[in-house]
């Protein structure tokens, strides 16, 4: 059975906060993007030691570093150079934590030319692969709908593509929900499912009270979240399914926010709505324990 986890900082920037509620629903691991308002690849060697201690001393492991890599534009180098240093930073810090998987994306969508774009885009991730693979670290392409690569068909036909064992997938069904042009559940996961190195789950309202894809408590939206864990626990998954909450109980998470995640304005209203998702979740797995 695949382990659990939840992103911190959509509970808290408190991170002995967010590590108390992950270990009090029985989770087994961390996520980690920011906390006490730092980007992971921009904490100190001594803020590293923190979050590896705090995630010890609840008996929790830390799965995976959610970085913005290559959430920049196509085409521009001095940002490509700058991310190729985010991208360093996290190795050091994933080394210090004990984590092996990268999440990292494939730029800022500004049209739909995919194909267009498609082998600038391979051809981008070379270098990462090549520094990834000699650092025993896996980057973790994120299907993201602000980014080229929004889907489960696209995301596999990237890696196919690339062709690296250094470069796999976080598949997130909720993204793919979220882009209007694939049926996540079952067909994406199923173009998917052989390049998976990390899940994570929201759940999307494909046309919340603003008209907009907004994020909901899990089971409760257009995702079939119920469907995404029985598919999971019958194909045998032992990876990590990570919870990205992006919902809010008493507002709806901007779309500068849902984009740029992180921070303590985007934490805000997180452990409630987290909460919720957790309770959720957990009923789920109970009802898939019991089958």
């Amino acid at each position: 059975m695949f382990t659990r986890a939840v992103i911190t900082d959509e509970i808290s920037q408190d991170l002995e906060l967010a590590a108390s509620m992950a270990q009090r629903f029985g989770l087994d691991q961390l996520e980690l993007r920011t906390a006490w308002d730092v980007r992971i690849d921009n904490m100190t060697a001594e803020q590293l030691r923190r979050v590896r201690d705090t995630a010890q001393r609840f008996n929790l492991g830390v799965v995976c570093l959610a970085t913005p890599f290559l959430k920049c534009d196509l085409g521009n180098d001095a940002e490509y150079a700058e991310h190729l240093e985010i991208l360093r930073r996290s190795i050091v810090a994933a080394h210090t934590l004990g984590a092996t998987i990268i999440r990292t994306f494939t730029f800022w969508k500004k049209d739909d030319l995919l194909p267009q774009h498609f082998d600038r885009i391979v051809q981008a991730y070379a270098e990462p692969a090549r520094i990834a693979a000699g650092e025993g670290v896996t980057l973790a392409v994120e299907n993201e709908p602000a980014c080229y690569v929004g889907t489960g068909h696209e995301a596999a036909d990237f890696l196919e593509a690339l062709g690296s064992p250094a470069v796999k997938a976080v598949w997130d069904p909720g993204n793919a929900c979220w882009t209007g042009r694939e049926q996540a559940v079952p067909g994406g996961y199923q173009r998917i499912k052989p390049y998976i190195a990390h899940v994570h789950l929201k759940d999307v309202i494909l046309q919340g009270p603003s008209g907009q894809p907004e994020a909901t408590v899990l089971g409760q939206g257009d995702v079939d979240v119920p469907h995404q864990l029985a598919l999971l626990a019958r194909d045998g998954y032992t990876g990590c399914a990570s919870l990205e909450t992006h919902y809010r109980v008493k507002s709806h998470l901007s779309e500068e926010a849902v984009n740029r995640p992180g921070g303590s304005a985007f934490s805000e209203g997180g452990e409630e709505a987290t909460r919720l998702c957790l309770e959720a979740w957990n009923e789920m797995m109970a009802r898939l324990d019991a089958r």
